[in-house]
């Protein structure tokens, strides 16, 4: 498979953890603004219910993204859900900022978790939001293939481009990007000099952020590509759905992989 997998800054091992941190708040920060999440909740209900759960694991979870909203609309729904957010690399300021806010329903593990060999003891719908294209095709297959074998449901979900404005997103990012730095910083808790430092006056960071926003985009898994990694990983007993989502504007789609055991007559 034939893909463009240049690095990104957060990818990199020596890449300072203060600045990780701060490009995985902002883009908590920007995951809780829209409203488009709202459309998964049918492939989450049919992905549970196949499974038989009410209970969700997220994988590679950083700065927590989607769920607050999230688990909003899961209420709005009607659905009560248990949700445990993981990472293979913990960010210990998360774990202890969600134990000490005790969201109901919402909790950071601080043990590691492997996308690519989850533990057994966590159970429930695996998800993963804007993180499927950090992995190169071999490790992509083995998260599915994991799931799969522990007959877990799982839900991949990126924000992709649409024709005709996501070529002009593309183009624009970098100076989107800068402006949305400038302007939200100051809503972005916790409060820190660090903070304004790295965004105003030496603003090494938003300048990271635009080179990883545009390789985000490339380096997303597409439909065909999605298609090519299930293709050894299709059984009776198990079904793959995938497909695109509205996230409500006319820039950006979700596309997404669901996958869920099935009961075979």
């Amino acid at each position: 498979m034939k893909r463009i997998h240049l690095f990104e800054f957060t990818d990199l091992d020596w890449y300072p953890q203060v600045f990780r941190r701060m490009q995985t708040d902002y883009l908590q920060f920007a995951a809780t603004l829209g409203s488009g999440h709202k459309n998964l909740i049918p492939l989450f209900v049919k992905a549970m219910q196949a499974a038989g759960t009410t209970e969700i694991v997220d994988l590679c979870s950083g700065g927590t993204g989607p769920w607050v909203r999230l688990q909003e609309e899961f209420k709005k729904a009607g659905l009560i859900t248990s949700i445990q957010l993981t990472d293979k690399f913990p960010d210990p300021e998360s774990v202890f900022r969600w134990s000490e806010t005790k969201r109901n329903g919402i909790a950071y593990l601080s043990d590691s978790v492997d996308a690519m060999n989850v533990p057994t003891q966590l159970k429930g719908m695996r998800t993963l939001f804007e993180g499927f294209h950090h992995f190169k095709p071999e490790q992509a297959s083995a998260i599915l293939r994991d799931a799969m074998d522990k007959k877990a449901a799982i839900g991949i979900f990126e924000a992709s481009l649409m024709p005709p404005f996501g070529f002009l997103l593309l183009l624009l990012s970098p100076v989107i990007t800068l402006l949305t730095y400038l302007f939200i910083t100051p809503f972005i808790r916790p409060r820190r000099f660090s903070r304004f430092l790295w965004t105003y006056l030496i603003p090494i960071v938003p300048l990271a952020t635009c080179w990883d926003g545009i390789i985000s985009m490339l380096r997303v898994y597409s439909q065909q590509e999605l298609k090519a990694l299930i293709e050894t990983h299709s059984f009776k007993d198990y079904r793959w759905e995938i497909g695109a989502a509205s996230t409500g504007t006319p820039v950006f789609e979700f596309t997404y992989l669901l996958g869920y055991p099935v009961k075979v007559p």
